[in-house]
């Protein structure tokens, strides 16, 4: 297991061979074990994927390590998705969201959230995959 000198040397060094390091894709879902079926999908596929499990944690972590895209869960505690693309929006206005929901109408949440795409739940793991591609690039 790295430790965190290792991994400050490591980042150091590719900083110092000038590799940027990809922007990440950011899942927030609630659902633990969804969470985790996007985030092995996207990271098979390439991805630098980070998570949130609500929208609170999810706006620290677009300050700490803005991201490429948003896959967002529109119903869940606390600040629910459309709180989180608001906030989101006035933050980083030009981050993708994609919308990833179960509700019945995902087209109206995803207009409500100003999103560039929505999948419903569950989700196709090749149609996750081709929408962040689509929208991270």
């Amino acid at each position: 297991m790295a430790t965190l000198g290792t991994m400050f040397a490591w980042t150091l060094g590719m900083a110092r061979l000038g590799e940027a390091r990809p922007r990440p894709v950011l899942i927030v879902d609630d659902d633990v074990d969804l969470l985790s079926a996007e985030r092995q999908v996207l990271a098979e596929s390439g991805f630098r994927v980070v998570e949130a499990r609500d929208g609170s944690e999810a706006l620290r972590m677009v300050q700490d390590d803005p991201p490429a895209l948003v896959v967002l869960d529109v119903q869940m505690p606390g600040m629910d998705g459309p709180s989180f693309a608001r906030e989101l929006r006035m933050a980083l206005r030009r981050v993708p969201l994609v919308i990833l929901t179960g509700v019945d109408d995902p087209r109206r949440e995803a207009d409500r959230c100003n999103a560039e795409a929505y999948l419903r739940k569950p989700f196709d793991a090749k149609e996750l995959v081709e929408v962040v591609r689509r929208f991270a690039a």
